[in-house]
């Protein structure tokens, strides 16, 4: 199997996120992806905001996908300004990746990632600056107004339009997105089935990639793309 994963807007190297914009953009950035990798059968395989776009733009483009595997996709139902509060106040500037990598060693959450994780964050998760120091790719501000637009997105009208397979993850020991609501969801999805992951939470595949690897491959050996079989592409969307 090919894997390509994608910086979605306003993250990484892709173009910035415009003030107005909507969750729906990243539905482009997924199709813009998809297309590229041309005619094959595809997977998308998405955490959190990368999840929600999955499934928007399935909605959008019914068959892009053959498969969706998506762990614990933001489907806002409350305005909750504290997420928003939180990442605005986020420090943008480091003196170099080193001063950054401290800070973010010593400090919840980044500092329950994986070391892998976050020496790979530490690297492609900033950017040079003409002084010497490193910037935040994804500004504060750009990831404020992504929890402050949650609960615009159109997720609930796009749900009964994906077609494909979709199996929902949750981690067992999420409380960021709860039981309930995946739940709820998912009874939107036609062909939806909601798995719990225990001992995860929502960063689970950032806190324990190894777990979150033979997760997935069971999914995909359920669906006939496992090792066994490794055809095909997949879009891996991510934040």
């Amino acid at each position: 199997m090919r894997a390509a994963a994608i910086d979605l807007r306003g993250h990484g190297a892709a173009p910035p996120l415009a003030e107005d914009a909507g969750w729906g953009v990243f539905a482009d950035d997924v199709l813009d992806a998809a297309r590229a990798l041309g005619p094959a059968p595809l997977i998308g395989v998405g955490h959190s905001l990368g999840a929600t776009s999955l499934l928007l733009a399935e909605a959008r483009a019914p068959g892009t996908f053959d498969l969706l595997v998506c762990f614990e996709p933001i489907l806002a139902t409350d305005d909750d300004p504290a997420f928003a509060e939180a990442a605005a106040r986020r420090r943008a500037v480091f003196e170099s990746r080193a001063d950054a990598l401290a800070r973010w060693s010593a400090r919840p959450p980044l500092s329950h990632l994986a070391p892998e994780v976050l020496a790979d964050y530490v690297q492609s998760g900033l950017a040079d600056q003409p002084d010497g120091r490193v910037r935040l790719r994804c500004a504060p501000a750009v990831e404020a107004q992504l929890f402050r637009t949650a609960i615009t997105c159109p997720w609930r009208e796009a749900l009964p339009l994906v077609r494909c397979p979709v199996v929902v993850l949750r981690g067992g020991d999420s409380v960021v997105v709860t039981g309930e609501s995946l739940a709820a969801a998912c009874a939107g999805l036609p062909a939806a089935r909601l798995v719990d992951v225990p001992g995860l939470d929502h960063l689970g595949p950032l806190v324990r990639p190894g777990a979150f690897a033979e997760v997935l491959d069971g999914v995909l050996s359920q669906f006939g793309d496992g090792p066994a079989h490794s055809s095909g592409n997949a879009v891996v969307s991510r934040r």
